[in-house]
């Protein structure tokens, strides 16, 4: 899974002379919590919701005065913002942006290609990625099983699938589950599931979860 399979390409951006409340306008808006600083194409750097409640004082704050409130807000993008982000190619592997945002704690990296700007991908594009992989909001029933290490064992499952005419929507693999086991989780629809897990069984396959919708038969 590559970086442009989930990245935002149509993004809005600010200018880094735009003032903090015209960036925090921009937020609430769209309902964004980080925005691309970009002057022709090229990224100037990113600010987000938190750098902008940094920089503006707080509205429990008595000891400030209007006008000084209103210079805070005047203040320009550019004095808070974030001018070298970590960015992201477009075919970087989407897990290796998700291990960066993770590391650095940091919820969205811009997409560069050839140097110019082309999308941002966010926390919130991981969680969508992660979801459907998974196979989450698809009808049909979640097995999970534990077969062997070597390689012809998923080509196995994948063969009793085809036997009993089983949509495999989605499987993922752990493969450190034990020194001698990997641990497949599969996301499967078809009207012979309980016959295709027989199969599993009979093939040798330990069988340790099923969760079965009620549409399925």
């Amino acid at each position: 899974m590559f970086v442009k399979l989930w990245m935002q390409q149509d993004f809005i951006s600010v200018d880094q002379d735009a003032s903090l409340a015209e960036a925090q306008a921009i937020l609430a808006e769209h309902n964004f919590r980080h925005l691309l600083v970009v002057e022709i194409e090229k990224l100037m750097g990113i600010i987000s919701q938190t750098d902008i409640q940094k920089a503006l004082p707080s509205a429990m704050d008595s000891s400030l005065k209007p006008h000084e409130r209103i210079l805070a807000a005047q203040a320009k993008v550019s004095s808070f913002m974030t001018t070298t982000p970590i960015t992201a190619d477009p075919m970087d592997p989407l897990e290796d942006i998700a291990i960066l945002m993770r590391k650095f704690k940091i919820g969205a990296v811009p997409v560069l290609k050839d140097q110019k700007i082309v999308g941002i991908i966010t926390e919130s594009d991981i969680f969508r990625a992660f979801v459907e992989i998974l196979g989450g909001g698809e009808e049909g029933a979640r097995v999970e099983i534990e077969i062997g290490k070597d390689s012809s064992a998923i080509y196995t499952v994948i063969d009793i699938c085809k036997q009993f005419d089983i949509e495999l929507i989605a499987i993922t693999v752990l493969r450190n589950f034990s020194p001698d086991r990997q641990l497949l989780t599969l996301r499967l629809k078809g009207k012979k599931l309980e016959q295709m897990v027989d199969g599993l069984w009979k093939a040798g396959t330990k069988v340790n979860r099923i969760l079965m919708d009620h549409n399925d038969e």
